[in-house]
């Protein structure tokens, strides 16, 4: 059978409980996304998660999956470099074109080879934190190998091929760490899938990768927002349906699109602290076989264990809710709720539910409640920037543009010359894109539109969307 028990010692240290009993509060959150957290989950903390550039999150996965250390780009010296190689006595022309073909009005260079995207800016901490994450979470070594092919493919164009060797030689990184724990092996696959397919159309990878990389980027943390919101009432395989509206279509409160897109997200942001704080402190649990612990996979710890085992961690669970309502004595305890019943639930399954209810109260009612909702802000960010609308009363939904359902198209068609509708609306929702009646007839209106539907009937097997440039 399985032995498991919560150590204390090592809890206590990562969330820094005090000793002093004086102290009203003597407990400090752990946002799971530092170091020496026991396990890493996202790339949050508790203060400011907002992205100033994320051009900078681009060129950071860009050089973590190319394992490639920044350097500044200096480009005065790109410049002069690129005049030592050419004899000529037109140098200032030479110059001049360069700048006006390959460096936009900031100075910027222009993406003009897929290796450009590692001499983006670094940014700051959090644009760190999150290309780190997304290279942890979604890359793997095939990407790695296939990128840096790419990226040592010298162009054919004479003057991008001067460009090309001209740039400065960065050091390589020799170890990456995977910092995050990947909580969706089937997300990293399906993005492993994808991002071989464009790093065989250069054409493709240069305009769309940073698109690529931002819906990875929101697919993912979507995913689990909803996911550990159901904590032992879901199956860690597979995709949650989420649903979007299209852009040019209108809305109402009765449809899935609504009801099932942002409102439920929307819904669930403000536990997510409180979920990470829960599963951090399962995951000082010692057990023979799971070194990360979520909470399918607690499932999995329990049932391997037997009735005396259950009840011991049962009860080792139980005291460390009392024990933290304990060192939090700015909370007023007696005005908090049990949890709902669950009917047939293992009584361990509820100790963990109220372990995560206690943490979630205390932020609800005390000045923890801007910590617990900045946690999220970078998230909530990242969705208006890039997946909501403002849809009047009904407040923000899920939105993708015509562009973001071409750019999805292509994916899923890939290299195939068609595909019929009712597979590639599957395809779509491999990567969390769910549609619902409404939506489909629009996204099936807009392939007409392009002229890329071929119907034989009304059937969706019968109509096929054809291969698109």
């Amino acid at each position: 059978m399985m032995r498991a028990e919560l150590n204390r010692a090592s809890l206590e240290d990562e969330f820094k409980v005090s000793d002093d009993v004086s102290k009203k509060v003597r407990f400090t959150h752990s946002s799971g996304s530092s170091k020496n957290s026991r396990i890493r989950f996202l790339p949050y903390s508790a203060s400011k998660n907002t992205i100033d550039d994320f051009h900078s999150v681009i060129g950071n996965f860009s050089r973590y999956i190319s394992q490639k250390k920044y350097e500044s780009f200096d480009k005065e010296a790109f410049l002069n470099n690129i005049k030592n190689k050419v004899e000529s006595t037109k140098k200032y022309q030479l110059e001049k074109i360069i700048n006006e073909m390959f460096f936009d009005d900031n100075g910027q260079l222009v993406l003009s080879h897929p290796v450009f995207f590692n001499f983006l800016s670094k940014g700051g901490s959090n644009e760190s934190k999150v290309a780190n994450f997304l290279g942890s979470v979604l890359s793997t070594k095939k990407v790695q190998l296939a990128v840096k092919e790419v990226y040592e493919k010298k162009p054919d164009n004479v003057l991008l091929a001067l460009l090309f060797d001209s740039l400065p030689k960065l050091k390589d990184q020799i170890e990456i760490n995977e910092d995050y724990y990947c909580m969706f092996p089937e997300i990293r696959q399906c993005f492993e899938e994808d991002f071989l397919f464009l790093l065989e159309r250069e054409d493709l990878l240069i305009i769309h990768f940073s698109q690529f990389v931002t819906f990875y980027y929101f697919f993912y943390v979507t995913q689990f927002i909803v996911k550990v919101d159901k904590m032992f009432e879901f199956n860690e395989e597979g995709i949650l349906p989420i649903y979007f509206n299209v852009d040019w279509e209108s809305r109402s409160s009765t449809r899935d699109s609504y009801k099932m897109g942002w409102k439920m997200i929307s819904s669930k942001i403000p536990k997510l602290f409180a979920h990470i704080n829960c599963l951090v402190m399962l995951n000082h649990i010692n057990n023979e076989k799971y070194e990360n612990l979520t909470y399918k996979r607690f499932i999995d710890l329990v049932f391997e264990m037997n009735e005396e085992e259950k009840k011991d961690l049962q009860h080792q669970i139980l005291q460390l809710n009392r024990d933290y309502q304990s060192y939090l004595g700015d909370v007023d305890w007696s005005r908090k709720n049990n949890v709902p019943f669950i009917s047939g639930e293992q009584e361990i399954f509820t100790s963990v539910r109220e372990l995560q209810h206690s943490i979630a109260y205390q932020f609800q009612t005390t000045g923890r409640k801007k910590p617990s909702t900045m946690y999220y802000e970078g998230y909530e960010e990242l969705a208006k920037n890039y997946y909501l609308k403002r849809s009047g009363s009904l407040g923000y939904t899920l939105n993708l543009t015509q562009q973001d359902i071409v750019f999805l198209t292509k994916l899923c068609i890939k290299k195939n010359q068609k595909i019929s509708l009712n597979v590639l609306f599957k395809e779509l929702e491999k990567r969390g894109v769910f549609f619902d009646r409404d939506s489909k007839k629009q996204v099936t209106l807009l392939y007409s539109r392009l002229n890329l539907l071929e119907k034989k009937s009304d059937s969706g097997d019968a109509q096929y969307v054809k291969y698109i440039l």
